[in-house]
């Protein structure tokens, strides 16, 4: 598949998808989210691949709406309807799609503001140049969090630095953005891509059938407040995965004293 937004890679075990609009700083379009959303489900079924790296070319992760295309949809009400609709249930959320996926990783050198950081709240990891400015900057447009992030960002980081960030719209850098927990790690920005695909592979020595399930786990269970069904929900997976070519592979090679060579 060919994209116009997008850079689209394979680096060993690993997906590397670039924004690609680095003249406006990778704001955010329709298109572009569309591309990324296709790319990630072309990694997913790569059996060749698994993770998924998404960065940015140019100055900035991405700067957040597109403002030419959001005057457009304002003028016409496109933006509010969009903004409106609530998805039935045969809609797969852009949060579900992503607890769906293999291991996601972000990137982020320079902005990465509004829905530029609030797309990837769902990712599984987030990794921080030392350029970084994260900027829940809503308030500064006269707009509201949206993408879930009004529920994961304070899981991430805690109701406080939340309100904090999203009250008065100023920037976060790389530096208190890893100490709130909202990234795993900073790197110099010319090591940044290459931390994440070290990161990716390190994820790739696991069987992703297997890491497919800890996530789903995490996301059903992390606020459920049933703890019996929480652990049916363990007790289920944990059936599951007594029975799978990996766990016997893993006991094999544990007896021989050897890393186990798990199938994708």
């Amino acid at each position: 598949m060919s994209y116009e937004t997008i850079e689209v890679e394979r680096r060993g075990s690993v997906g590397l998808i670039r924004k690609n609009r680095p003249e406006k700083l990778n704001a955010w379009t329709r298109q572009m989210a569309a591309e990324e959303r296709a790319a990630i489900v072309a990694f997913n079924e790569d059996p060749e691949v698994a993770a998924v790296v998404l960065a940015g070319n140019g100055r900035s992760f991405c700067a957040g709406l597109d403002l030419a295309q959001q005057q457009e949809d304002v003028k016409s009400g496109e933006a509010a309807r969009r903004a409106g609709e609530t998805p039935d249930e045969h809609d797969e959320t852009w949060v579900d799609f992503c607890v769906g996926s293999k291991p996601l990783i972000a990137a982020v050198h320079g902005y990465a503001v509004g829905v530029g950081v609030t797309t990837i709240l769902p990712f599984d990891f987030r990794i921080a140049g030392e350029s970084a400015q994260f900027g829940f900057r809503f308030v500064k447009m006269g707009l509201l969090p949206e993408a879930a992030s009004t529920t994961l960002l304070p899981r991430l980081v805690g109701m406080g630095t939340t309100l904090d960030w999203c009250l008065t719209g100023r920037f976060v850098g790389a530096a208190e953005a890893r100490e709130s927990g909202l990234v795993r790690d900073v790197a110099p920005d010319d090591e940044l891509v290459d931390r994440a695909l070290a990161l990716g592979e390190e994820l790739a020595e696991n069987p992703t059938a297997t890491l497919l399930r800890v996530k789903s786990l995490f996301s059903q269970n992390s606020l459920e407040r049933d703890i019996g069904l929480v652990q049916q929900r363990e007790g289920e997976a944990l059936q599951w995965a007594m029975q799978t070519p990996e766990h016997k592979e893993a006991i094999r090679a544990f007896l021989e004293k050897r890393p186990p060579k798990f199938q994708r």
